[in-house]
């Protein structure tokens, strides 16, 4: 605490102002290869891109004056969950908002290895903190072959931020409309009631352009 030089009142230190922030980074669970993302290193290399990234900036400018999540669509290599992580680090870091990245096919996987005897957590306890974060960034939905159990999981977990006015931001590959025949849709990934849900929760962004890995990234350009 510092006090006020003419008020003599107390007030806090900025260093910790920052030491909180850092923590809320840390405690976000984001994976070391996006820990550097952010909105000012997203380049668009395709209109969509610059669109999204146009959306992203205005919903961090306005939160917390936000009723929407964001849905983000787009085939692998887009640049997806960088947009996601993006949005949120700006948003801890400016708004000091707490929130959890979430990569939903480890999420299921961590929820299965409960099953066994002698399992040191159980279901509620890993699904609790993406329960109640203040903003939780879902990512890969629909990556995992779909099973009524996922689907469940995914309805309850999604059903309970909505019921508690919480904002979600998901990443997925899948789109309403197969890119090509034979692909499945996010509504066969996910289910029906989850598609559903979402339509009311998120506003949807449609990335495309390069895949990043193959033909940026893999012929040394920058991004």
């Amino acid at each position: 605490m510092l006090e006020h030089p003419k008020t003599g009142q107390l007030l806090p230190c900025k260093c910790r102002e920052v030491a909180i922030v850092e923590a809320r980074v840390e405690d976000a669970g984001i994976p070391e290869r996006y820990q550097n993302c952010s909105l000012q290193n997203w380049n668009a290399l395709e209109p969509s891109l610059n669109i999204a990234g146009a959306m992203a900036r205005k919903f961090v400018r306005e939160w917390p004056a936000v009723d929407h999540g964001i849905l983000i669509v787009g085939p692998v290599g887009r640049g997806k969950t960088h947009l996601a992580v993006a949005i949120l680090l700006d948003l801890i870091r400016q708004k000091s908002v707490r929130g959890v990245f979430c990569d939903f096919t480890d999420l299921l996987s961590r929820i299965q290895a409960t099953f066994g005897r002698n399992a040191d957590e159980n279901p509620d306890e890993i699904l609790s903190p993406y329960r109640d974060a203040e903003l939780l960034v879902l990512d890969e939905l629909g990556a995992r072959r779909p099973t009524e159990w996922a689907r469940e999981v995914l309805y309850g977990l999604l059903n309970t931020r909505y019921n508690r006015n919480r904002i979600t931001i998901l990443t997925t590959n899948f789109d309403d409309e197969p890119e090509k025949p034979g692909d499945e849709t996010l509504e066969v990934r996910v289910g029906s009631a989850v598609r559903s849900r979402l339509f009311e929760m998120c506003r949807t962004i449609r990335v495309s352009g390069p895949d990043f890995r193959k033909e940026v990234k893999g012929k040394g350009r920058a991004f």
